[in-house]
């Protein structure tokens, strides 16, 4: 494996509020940092978990001191943000190829195939779009366990 690799905003929610795969997305995480390999993500990625922690605030399942601490404790865990040049012409492209409805998973991808190294989705519907055809995609719920 790459010393480093891609995750999408889907897995890092994941990290920060219990759903399904979660278990999964700790033990990931924990395998990684064991193998000093380093996680990496767009600039867009806390911008959708942020999203995600306002669902869940508006929808009453957290407070807004909690969202607030369970960003921080994101944006302080090391995960590396990413803008390398070329990033959102290819995330376009990607999508198009791809025939996405939008273009914020491209850029997952597109960092992937900038830095040549895996990308995992907790997003299963995306990974069956895009892994027949990029197969550094790995999906979250493929993980043993």
């Amino acid at each position: 494996m790459n010393g480093q690799v891609v995750v999408d905003a889907g897995l890092a929610a994941k990290w920060l509020v219990n759903e399904v795969h979660t278990e999964k997305a700790l033990a990931l995480a924990r395998t990684w940092a064991r193998s000093g390999v380093q996680p990496v993500a767009p600039y867009l990625m806390p911008v959708e978990v942020s999203n995600v922690l306002y669902r869940r605030l508006v929808q009453g399942q957290i407070s807004l001191e909690v969202a607030t601490r369970l960003l921080g404790a994101l944006l302080e865990s090391g995960i590396e943000l990413r803008e390398p040049a070329g990033l959102h012409r290819m995330a376009i492209e990607l999508a198009v190829q791809l025939r996405l409805d939008a273009a914020y998973d491209s850029h997952y991808l597109a960092l992937a195939e900038i830095l040549n190294c895996e990308l995992w989705t907790a997003d299963q519907r995306f990974f069956r779009v895009a892994s027949p055809l990029h197969r550094r995609v790995r999906w979250l719920g493929s993980v043993e366990g």
